[in-house]
């Protein structure tokens, strides 16, 4: 928890270097806790643990410790176990090197000695297997002149051929007397049996005043309970148990267990060959110079079956060290004078006795560099939890538990350093180390310059395979969608690609104003300045139906017409002047009247305007300075309509006429007798040649000619017109006449003459005053009855005339 709160107190202020890394069993402590350059870290090993490794480090410039690497805090496991060696000589036997008394120098007393070999060995059984992390010899004697040693240590748990087991290292060099040779097991090899094979030169001797083996994993004894009345030294560990040895207090066996008990123990329930073994040598360690001493041990025979034994736990003794033959007592013990072998034994007795204890704590654990650990304590059941600092991935377990042997139940973890290379750089865009450095979990953001828009993703992140964890973006300009079309308009792009800056110009087509701006503009949003315009009709150039043209407005500019002059109809004058004045007096004025007694004449009501009648279904007048719009009025529709249906009616009549005259003559024939030829040719008026009717209708159309020519010629005639009756509609004109009988003619049939009589209208309406003693007035002024009866009279007289005329004109001709 401390380091957690120095490491949480130099994230906020920045360091330059990070956590050193600290072994198992040790405490580091900072001369600034800032962790900046020149700090000093010192290291300390916890009770009965031994710093092996720089006990100082210093933080450099460049955010490393100076010495590299990290030391360790061990326990020599070696000491006081069983050892072997191939050969003694000189009383060097193999417990010297394991007896915890070391010497600079050969001494037979504190030193192993082997006989001259070809490959001399020696070897310790450490009773139990441990991660040996390093071996230490200390030789009594030097080797081997100028020539080098080979020297091979093996770790394994095979005993009977040493030779097989795994090398932890091997050394080639001087031997010299009293300088200690550091072997280390990289990695930490795990093993019973540790032993030294001297493999050159051959016929060499093999001295050993003190071997270490090394390991961060034992339990020291410590850690174990501690009581005051307790004999000194009487502690011993072995696979995660602390044993106690009492041999100054001692108890019966019902005692013996309660005391144990009592203490958070009990006595020992357990056994196998390998703690058989220990069991047995720190029993013969103890008791060297005692071969009586005898200890309780915890397994009774069972009250239901005495051949069978069980543990004070309930447990059967399935394994048993027995020293035969045995007897019949309920209570077993170890027996000194059998080789610490089981014996049974009266319950009663008192004897000294074993407590097994277990650990309470697994001690602190190791701590890598570059990383936190968190932990409110030690003690069996917690777990600790690592953190590593930034830029640095933790390989390994995050989390470890303190077991009840002792120990933690993983390895410590990693804290390895990750580093990205440098961001790859991208086109009209830059990037920024948000973190401000490239290692693991760096953040590295892309920006685009204005104007361009990023594609991809803008953050990266530095991945545990030390690359981004992507590829980079890329900046693309930004553009706008294209505006929509302008109804009654058009668009002009400044370039073909609408991106940023680029404008839209608008434009109205002829009669239409822009309602909007002209021109807006794509911005970096991706989105236009404005909104886009609209055309609507120009209201100063839209015609008005309603009011005349205001003064000083402006008629669009249409070509111009040159001035046309169209009758009107007279049935039509007198319509639409009344309708006009009496629905829109301001166009009456615009009208022409028509005055009496100019028939058939119509004033020219276009020369005022440059555009003719047949132009646009409107047509514009000016008047005041006024603009107007003639239009088709009621009136004039409803004059068409009548004057069509007289035209009908006037043909209907026609037709019934035709068919009734049909009628009233019957058959005739249609030819007749020319006295010139005595030929018949026939009344049609196909035949070309001069002879037959078709002088008469020749004649016939001369006359319509000069009687309704207007003209004097029908006055120079000396002769008087034919008259309407004697034409060819009679039959019995030609037999009248001095030329003979021509024929009859078919009474349905009508000539020239008797088209021209029906349809001939005079000139002028004249009035003979010889017939009428009264004065008539044309047009208006003569009553509508007086005029009647002067019409008939003047018709009556005018046929009598022509019918005189053609006679005349016939007698001459023929």
């Amino acid at each position: 928890m401390k380091h957690w709160i120095i490491l949480s107190a130099v994230l906020a202020t920045g360091w330059c270097c990070g956590f050193p890394g600290a072994p198992a069993h040790s405490t580091v402590s900072f001369s600034d806790n800032r962790l900046s350059t020149d700090t000093v870290a010192t290291y300390s090993c916890d009770r009965g643990f031994e710093l092996l490794g720089p006990a100082r480090k210093i933080c450099a410039e460049n955010g490393t410790w100076i010495p590299a690497g990290i030391p360790f805090c061990v326990l020599n496991v070696a000491a006081g176990k069983a050892p072997m060696q191939s050969s003694v000589a000189e009383g060097g036997i193999p417990q010297k090197a394991v007896d915890g008394s070391s010497s600079n120098t050969f001494s037979s007393d504190t030193c192993t000695l082997t006989t001259r070999e070809r490959q001399p060995w020696w070897y310790v059984n450490l009773l139990e297997p441990y991660m040996v992390q390093l071996v230490r010899l200390d030789f009594g004697q030097s080797c081997c002149g100028d020539q080098p040693a080979t020297i091979v240590v093996r770790v394994g748990n095979n005993r009977p051929d040493l030779a097989v087991n795994p090398i932890c290292n091997r050394f080639v060099g001087l031997l010299e007397e009293g300088r200690p040779l550091f072997l280390p097991c990289n990695p930490p090899m795990p093993g019973a049996f540790v032993s030294v094979h001297f493999e050159a030169p051959p016929g060499a001797q093999l001295s050993i005043c003190e071997a270490f083996v090394y390991t961060d994993q034992a339990l020291p004894i410590e850690r174990c309970p501690s009581f005051r009345d307790q004999p000194p030294g009487s502690t011993a560990t072995y696979n995660g148990k602390c044993y106690i040895f009492y041999n100054q207090q001692p108890r019966n066996f019902d005692n013996a267990l309660e005391f144990c008990r009592s203490r958070g123990g009990s006595l020992v329930d357990e056994t196998n060959p390998a703690l058989q073994g220990f069991l047995s040598w720190e029993l013969w360690r103890k008791h060297r110079g005692d071969p009586n001493g005898q200890y309780w041990m915890g397994a009774v025979r069972d009250p239901e079956d005495i051949n069978n034994w069980k543990w004070i736990n309930g447990r059967d003794v399935t394994v048993s060290f027995w020293n035969l033959p045995g007897g019949n007592e309920n209570c077993a013990r170890f027996d000194g004078t059998k080789g610490w072998l089981w014996s049974d034994t009266n319950c009663n007795f008192d004897l000294n006795f074993i407590c097994q204890h277990r650990p309470q704590t697994c001690g602190k654990p190791e701590q890598p560099p570059n990383s936190t650990m968190v932990a409110a304590n030690y003690n069996v059941g917690t777990d600790v939890e690592y953190r590593c600092d930034p830029g640095h991935i933790l390989v390994g377990p995050a989390q470890r538990s303190c077991l009840n042997s002792g120990f933690f139940n993983e390895f410590p973890p990693t804290c390895r350093y990750l580093e990205c290379g440098p961001p790859a750089p991208i086109r009209n865009g830059t990037y920024t180390l948000v973190n401000g450095t490239r290692y693991y979990l760096s953040i590295v953001r892309y920006e685009c310059k204005a104007g361009f828009v990023i594609i991809g993703r803008p953050d990266l992140i530095c991945d545990i395979d030390e690359r981004w964890n992507g590829p980079p973006p890329s900046c693309e300009p930004v553009t706008c969608d294209a505006p929509p079309p302008l109804l009654h308009g058009s668009t002009n792009f400044s370039s073909p690609t609408v991106t940023v800056g680029v404008s839209v110009a608008y434009s109205c087509d002829i009669d239409y104003v822009l309602v909007g701006p002209r021109l807006i503009t794509c911005t970096s949003a991706g989105t236009f300045n404005q909104e886009p315009p609209r055309c609507q009709v120009d209201e100063a150039t839209k015609p008005d139906l309603t009011e005349s043209r205001r003064p000083g407005s402006r008629r669009p500019d249409h070509p111009r017409r040159p001035n046309q002059q169209r009758p009107r109809p007279p049935y039509l004058a007198e319509v639409e002047d009344n309708y006009v004045e009496a629905n829109n007096p301001s166009l009456a004025t615009v009208l022409p009247s028509l005055e009496a007694g100019h028939d058939n004449k119509i004033n020219n009501i276009n020369d005022d305007r440059g555009q003719s009648i047949d132009g646009p279904s409107y047509d514009l007048k000016e008047e005041g300075g006024a603009k107007v719009t003639e239009k088709l009025h009621l009136g004039g529709i409803i004059a068409l309509g009548v004057f069509g249906g007289f035209v009908f009616l006037a043909a209907v009549i026609t037709t019934i006429v035709i068919l009734v005259r049909r009628t009233q003559h019957g058959p005739t024939k249609k030819y007749v007798r020319r006295n010139d030829d005595g030929t018949a040719s026939s009344y049609d008026s196909s035949s070309s040649d001069g002879h037959g009717l078709n002088k008469y209708y020749k004649k016939a159309w001369e006359n319509l000619r000069e009687g309704g020519g207007g003209g004097g010629d029908l006055e120079k005639v000396s002769h008087p017109r034919l008259g309407r009756t004697e034409t060819l509609d009679q039959p019995d004109f030609r037999s009248t006449r001095s030329m003979g009988h021509e024929g009859l003619r078919d009474g349905s049939e009508m000539t020239v003459n008797d088209v021209a009589a029906m349809y001939t209208r005079p000139e002028k309406r004249r009035h003979h005053h010889h017939h009428h003693g009264h004065r008539h007035k044309s047009g208006r002024d003569t009553d509508r009855d007086n005029h009647d009866r002067h019409d008939h009279h003047d018709r009556t007289d005018r046929h009598d005339r022509q019918d005189r005329d053609w006679r005349d004109r016939d007698r001459r001709k023929y």
